[in-house]
């Protein structure tokens, strides 16, 4: 059942990229936007990839859909926080409008890039297994243990740069609620932190992070045509 809420976040996802590229045509293609897409494209692949897992079954194949998720996570998720120094800049926050602040934005991005990337040079990725799905992860929890033989890993790369883009973007969000009156990254933002964090030693923890990215994307997505379209 696990495997099937997966393949639905995946078709949701997909759904909600998709309709991001159009609102991008018709709010006359912001850059803030064209950020956002880029940085989500492979959410949905992420989902699939979790979801299929079950009937491709351990070995090479499995392993090599997997590299794709981890490499793009890695690389490409430090762009939502160029994207939120743009969105606040997009939407008239005037301590957003000075270059400095921007490129205190675009500085941060690399920097945490620069964390994670060395991760792809040096990725080993094990058997995860939690109810009927089974994925290659590079940390493995007691409670996911495909067999007896299996072990724990709790030495792989963690979660430090997904969580201060959370925090960055929720920040941003905030303003936005403040000073534009504008709640929805605030509330989006908002869920995935709790999502991530509130439940991170929970059995059940992937699922519903990866709701919360659902929750997360919509808002951004959302977000950024919203005042696109008021500069139209």
């Amino acid at each position: 059942m696990l495997s099937g809420l997966f393949l639905c976040f995946a078709v949701i996802h997909l759904i909600i990229w998709l309709w991001g590229w159009q609102l991008w045509s018709q709010t006359g293609r912001p850059r803030v936007l064209l950020i956002v897409l880029v940085a989500s494209t492979l959410l949905f692949y992420d989902n699939f990839r979790i979801g299929i897992g079950r009937f491709i079954g351990q070995g090479d194949l499995l392993y090599a859909l997997s590299v794709p998720a981890f490499a793009w996570h890695w690389s490409l998720l430090p762009l939502l926080i160029i994207a939120a120094g743009a969105l606040a800049r997009l939407a008239g926050l005037r301590w957003a409008q000075n270059r400095l602040v921007m490129g205190a934005f675009c500085v941060a991005a690399v920097l945490l890039s620069a964390l994670d990337i060395p991760s792809i040079f040096s990725m080993q990725l094990y058997p995860a297994c939690l109810a009927d799905t089974l994925r290659y992860s590079t940390r493995v929890s007691a409670a996911q243990l495909c067999a007896g033989s299996d072990l724990v890993i709790s030495s792989g790369p963690g979660p430090l740069v997904a969580i201060i883009t959370n925090v960055v973007v929720l920040a941003v969000g905030i303003a936005l609620w403040a000073q534009r009156g504008w709640p929805w990254l605030t509330v989006g933002a908002g869920l995935m932190f709790i999502a991530a964090g509130a439940f991170a030693t929970s059995v059940w923890s992937l699922p519903i992070a990866n709701f919360g990215e659902i929750c997360f994307t919509l808002a951004y997505i959302v977000t950024c045509a919203h005042f696109a379209r008021q500069r139209l």
